[in-house]
């Protein structure tokens, strides 16, 4: 029986395809799928939708193509996905799937180095950095992969010829996820407008078609983006930008800061659970005393 409340679902990269396969069948017994376009018809015509789930994805690691696409199409189940025309066409990783089995002793010794992090010394790694601006990212990176001798990663991202596979099914949707995903927040303007502008633009001309949505790296509103970047959303005719607050839709949501609940794992029992509490998932993390990423990340000095 379909009772819970509408919602939109957010994945990355798919590393257990089985465990994807479930949670369609979870989301098939629990909601009615929709479209991109139903959640535009919802907020911006109030067309009114019931226990309906959108599915996005942010990124476009290569597991969408291998492993999502296919059954999204056995499924017969629509999706977004949020991706960066950089990467996509000069070939290269964000900068998280570039580090993603380095020694994160040797990177924070790296970090530690170069930045100071007021009374958040012992905070994880990847905390400290997206903390930085994205160009100071990269600078350690860079030294850790000269004082390592660690080449670059070969792309683990989907190719021209795949966004576009995906583009013309009808199926997906694509939306813009900045240029090369840094913390918005912790941007100038010159850089946020380049990373949503570009982004948008470049974007458009790949897929030859206008882009009207976009994702936010991270994503919690207040805290990786805010008024700023909501402002040039607008100005770039973005009609829906998504976060990562963790809660159900409403429909008074501020167009330019809807809410998605993520999933990068779990047991059955886990995302039954995640998925009834809803709204009140985060209260619940509270509670039990789990520290959400904002309590580490303190901006260097």
């Amino acid at each position: 029986m379909k009772i819970l409340p509408n919602i939109i679902l957010n994945f990355h990269a798919i590393k257990d395809p089985k465990w994807f396969e479930n949670m369609l069948k979870t989301i098939q017994r629990l909601y009615s799928p929709v479209s991109y376009g139903d959640l535009e018809s919802y907020y911006l015509n109030k067309k009114e939708i019931k226990h309906a789930c959108h599915i996005t994805f942010d990124d476009g690691h290569v597991s969408f193509y291998d492993v999502v696409f296919p059954l999204l199409k056995r499924y017969n189940i629509p999706a977004s996905i949020f991706v960066s025309p950089k990467v996509i066409t000069e070939r290269i990783n964000f900068w998280f799937q570039e580090i993603d089995d380095y020694d994160f002793e040797i990177l924070n010794k790296l970090v530690n180095e170069r930045f100071r992090f007021v009374n958040n010394e012992n905070s994880p790694v990847k905390a400290k950095l997206k903390s930085l601006q994205i160009n100071e990212i990269w600078e350690i990176i860079h030294a850790y992969q000269a004082q390592t001798n660690t080449p670059p990663k070969s792309c683990v991202n989907m190719d021209i010829q795949q966004i576009k596979e995906i583009h013309q099914s009808g199926l997906v949707h694509i939306g813009a996820h900045t240029m090369t995903h840094p913390i918005l927040e912790n941007e100038n303007d010159d850089s946020v407008k380049y990373e949503i502008g570009n982004s948008i633009s470049e974007l458009s001309e790949l897929l030859d078609k206008p882009i009207y949505s976009f994702a936010y790296p991270n994503g919690k509103p207040g805290f990786d983006f805010g008024e700023r970047e909501m402002n040039i959303l607008q100005k770039n005719n973005i009609k829906l930008a998504f976060t990562t607050e963790e809660r159900t839709l409403r429909l008074n949501d501020n167009l330019l800061s809807i809410p998605r609940s993520g999933f990068e794992g779990g047991s059955i029992p886990y995302v039954y659970l995640k998925l009834f509490l809803g709204s009140n998932w985060e209260r619940l993390k509270t509670l039990l005393n789990k520290k959400d990423e904002s309590s580490y990340r303190i901006k260097s000095v």
